[in-house]
């Protein structure tokens, strides 16, 4: 566990690492133009845009025509979208068929592509009971990211998948690398998200080496594992759970990893007039580890 530090007041100095990024998620109650003016204020340059139903709107779900505006408000403000988090609908559900699929998906590639990030999506739906058999919903899971990356890759866009999560199908570290044994490099990549790794219980340094050949984007918050006595909570802020944020990126980096960070602080420690100066906390650790 990182130790937490007394908020301070050194957020907008300077420019961070290259290498860390911060999502929209982590201002969610904000509107989107000044979500991005306090990412810009920390001295982050690179995002990813939130759009997760019950979680963040700035894409909103369904996304329809609103694409092209908010393509504008985000490259007016001088950052760049690394990824575009966004949900096209439960990959496991037999009534999500391949033409829904593909009309959810249509606009958000079209975002992607006009802000030229990855296009994020989950690990199916939000419920660990499969619609029919496990070994079926992880196929058809593998299925629909086949879609996705077909059609992402007629504009340029590539799919990634946040593969573990706590609130998803794909909850587990089995049931995550299952789902990577049946989905291809060349379809997708993998988000390692440390706090629903924590959460899941499993061991965030071993499953790091364990899947940091397929790993193409990283999410961080901190997290405290689920017990027989209650829930994992994924909802805190970097150094107050259980993560060991220091070895994740020594194991990620000594197994070749040498993308990108990402701060989707969406904690729910914080008060919201607190935010901003605990988001710098969190940039100067993770800053540190990069160096």
């Amino acid at each position: 566990m990182v130790p937490m530090e007394e908020p301070g007041s050194n957020h907008g100095a300077s420019p961070t690492s290259p290498r860390l990024g911060c999502s929209t998620i982590s201002f969610r109650r904000r509107a989107l133009p000044e979500a991005l003016a306090v990412i810009d204020s920390l001295g982050i340059g690179g995002i990813d845009l939130g759009g997760l139903p019950g979680v963040c709107d700035h894409v909103p779900t369904p996304l329809v025509d609103e694409g092209p505006a908010i393509a504008e408000v985000v490259l007016a403000s001088g950052l760049t979208t690394w990824g575009l988090n966004v949900d096209p609908g439960p990959l496991n559900d037999p009534a999500l068929d391949r033409d829904t699929l593909v009309r959810r998906a249509t606009p958000l590639v079209d975002l992607a592509a006009r802000l030229g990030s990855l296009l994020i999506v989950p690990c199916g739906a939000q419920s660990r009971a499969p619609f029919t058999t496990e070994t079926g919903d992880l196929r058809r899971i593998a299925d629909g990211l086949a879609v996705l990356a077909e059609l992402a890759s007629a504009s340029g866009v590539r799919v990634v998948t946040e593969g573990l999560h706590h609130f998803r199908f794909c909850h587990s570290a089995e049931r995550a690398l299952a789902l990577l044994d049946l989905v291809p490099t060349e379809v997708a990549g993998f988000v390692y998200d440390v706090s629903h790794v924590v959460a899941s219980g499993t061991d965030e340094i071993a499953f790091a080496h364990r899947v940091a050949d397929r790993t193409e984007h990283v999410h961080l918050r901190d997290a405290v594992p689920e017990t027989t006595s209650g829930p994992g909570d994924i909802n805190l802020s970097i150094g107050r759970g259980r993560a060991n944020f220091a070895a994740v990126v020594e194991a990620l980096e000594g197994r070749g990893y040498q993308g990108r960070y990402v701060l989707e602080l969406e904690t729910h420690d914080v008060d919201e007039a607190d935010r901003v100066p605990v988001a710098a906390q969190a940039r100067d650790i993770i800053a540190g580890l990069l160096t």
